[in-house]
């Protein structure tokens, strides 16, 4: 029993993986909570994924103040409250710019559906259905929970995000898979 057990597990861990990788476009509705030493925001997160493109809208409370990020692996272009929108190589690359610290905003979307980056190594816990519980990637700590199935797939509803002496609380309110 022990053994069939251990290959049910396996096999739904390595359907939820293939089932993963095969969301390639998505909507997310949520809240996204960021803390620094004594600072702390939560914003309204709308984030649109196309592929590689990305397209996130994040606004305070009653809509004050907003942002917008779109991009890709090429670019990526930042407007902020009615400014001149300012274009960099990357979004990482922007997030140092206009805020002082670095995020990896392209790894973000692989976060989001609870999987870690492909394109570097991690270290990965999961639970006893498969679901991934934390990973550790890039010198950042990441926390998933609140699993809820969207159509066939497990997606995270709650992912927390710590290191570089930086704190990132993503709370998903609705999910749209497109593809």
């Amino acid at each position: 029993l022990k053994v069939c057990g251990f290959l049910t597990r396996q096999h739904e861990s390595s359907e939820l993986k293939t089932q993963l990788v095969q969301i390639h476009a998505w909507e997310v509705l949520g809240k996204f909570s960021f803390m620094r030493k004594q600072q702390a925001v939560t914003v309204y997160l709308t984030w649109d994924q196309n592929e590689d493109d990305y397209d996130l809208f994040l606004s305070g409370p009653f809509g004050q103040g907003s942002s917008h990020l779109i991009g890709n692996e090429q670019y990526a272009i930042l407007s902020v409250g009615g400014k001149d929108p300012i274009l960099a190589e990357s979004a990482e690359q922007l997030m140092q710019q206009h805020m002082g610290w670095q995020f990896p905003v392209l790894d973000l979307r692989y976060w989001v559906k609870g999987q870690a980056s492909p394109d570097s190594e991690a270290t990965e816990v999961r639970d006893a259905m498969g679901l991934l519980e934390s990973l550790q990637q890039h010198g950042w700590q990441v926390k998933f929970s609140r699993y809820k199935r969207q159509g066939d797939t497990w997606l995270p509803g709650r992912i927390k995000i710590s290191g570089h002496q930086l704190k990132f609380t993503f709370a998903i309110k609705e999910w749209t898979i497109r593809g």
